[in-house]
């Protein structure tokens, strides 16, 4: 005779096995030798320091990047793809204000995919679309967006406004020339959750950040509009749907036990 506790075992041996969730990273690589980031940044990465960095630069001579099926961190192929639009590609060679961290980040923040407005007071957006994803399935997605000139000339304030369904958020910089050593949310980059749509696309666009009449936010976080926008890189984790809290585990095991007595 079977133990009546085996539903219940079963039930918490498939919570406890979930598998952790996937990472995508991509790093926009410029310069005659990209160079590209290793290891982890602002998302959490069960690959840790080996984890995997798409390098995708600009497609040609085109206005976009267009990428070939992308790798998760560990490597492996995926059936994501992205394609973007931008006006280039540009590398600070890690001289810049931007959040070098002594070198940590060097490599995903020093170089990036840029879009120019034209001029002082306007705004330029792009579009990008994130394909291959699971249908319905949510995700994290984190941008990140910090050019290399805050301070010193009319260039400065690179930040970015990324939007996804309808929500905007930008980043700023955090005043110290070369970064403080650290990623910070709202700063370096933002993070959005999302969900991919029936046929497993996100679609989002990244703008430069213009405040006042005119532009597209009512107050610049860094202080300074610019034409420019940046684009660094950026990180997509699969989010899987919320397991239940232990509490909950229980009453539902112990429903799965009463069905099954009934049955008997």
């Amino acid at each position: 005779m079977r133990s009546p506790l085996c539903p219940i075992l079963l039930f918490f041996a498939v919570l406890s096995g979930a598998a952790p969730a996937a990472v995508l990273n991509i790093d926009f690589a410029a310069g005659a030798v990209p160079v590209s980031q290793t290891g982890p940044a602002a998302a959490a990465d069960p690959s840790g320091a080996a984890a995997y960095w798409n390098s995708v630069a600009r497609d040609g001579v085109k206005d976009k990047v267009e990428s070939i099926p992308l790798l998760d961190s560990e490597g492996d192929t995926t059936s994501i793809t992205l394609s973007l639009g931008i006006n280039g590609i540009y590398d600070s060679a890690g001289m810049g204000d931007q959040e070098i961290g002594g070198g940590s980040y060097a490599g995903l923040m020093a170089d990036y995919a840029y879009l120019d407005a034209g001029g002082p007071g306007l705004v330029a957006t792009m579009s990008g679309t994130v394909s291959g994803l699971s249908a319905g399935g949510h995700y994290d997605f984190y941008f990140y967006g910090q050019g290399d000139k805050f301070t010193g000339n009319v260039y400065r304030g690179q930040n970015t406004l990324f939007t996804v369904d309808g929500i905007s958020k930008q980043t700023a910089w955090d005043g110290v020339s070369g970064g403080d050593g650290e990623l910070e949310e709202g700063v370096e980059y933002v993070k959005f959750h999302v969900q991919a749509d029936g046929s497993g696309n996100v679609h989002f666009s990244w703008a430069n950040v213009v405040a006042g009449l005119g532009g597209n936010v009512l107050v610049d976080s860094d202080g300074y509009s610019t034409r420019y926008a940046a684009f660094n890189g950026m990180q997509i984790v699969h989010s899987p749907e919320l397991v239940p809290e232990p509490a909950s585990a229980f009453l539902g095991a112990l429903g799965m036990l009463a069905l099954l007595r009934r049955r008997r």
